[in-house]
């Protein structure tokens, strides 16, 4: 019994070994994100009472922070509800990475006169 728990044993520190030694390396080997693009945009088109808003943003804030592939959020007014734009401005409020386009704002968003995100 005791040699099934020694391998045991010996084969969970093998893995946690292994782990602690593939975090200490995996940046090395990480290709380093691009860093002030500027015009690299992640567009959410905002619908609804905007459920699901806030894991949405939460995700891609995180994700253009650690991957550094985009500098903005978009939440683009596709036919929000009272509610709903209540919600997308508090998280366009609360990040400096998130910008809301109102219905307003749309057509310019083509020619690139949507605001830019605080520095």
């Amino acid at each position: 019994m005791h040699l099934w728990q020694d391998g045991l044993l010996a084969l969970l520190a093998a893995i946690g070994l292994s782990s602690l030694l593939w975090a200490a390396v995996r940046p090395l080997f990480r290709e380093r994100p691009l860093r002030g693009r500027g015009e690299a945009l992640a567009l959410v088109p905002a619908r609804g009472d905007g459920t699901g808003l806030e894991e949405t943003v939460r995700y891609l804030t995180a994700l253009g922070r650690e991957e550094g592939c985009f500098d903005a959020i978009l939440l683009a007014d596709c036919g929000l509800t009272e509610e709903g734009r209540r919600a997308a401005e508090l998280l366009a409020r609360d990040s400096r990475m998130v910008i809301f386009c109102g219905r307003e704002d749309l057509p310019g968003l083509l020619e690139g006169r949507c605001p830019s995100p605080d520095p």
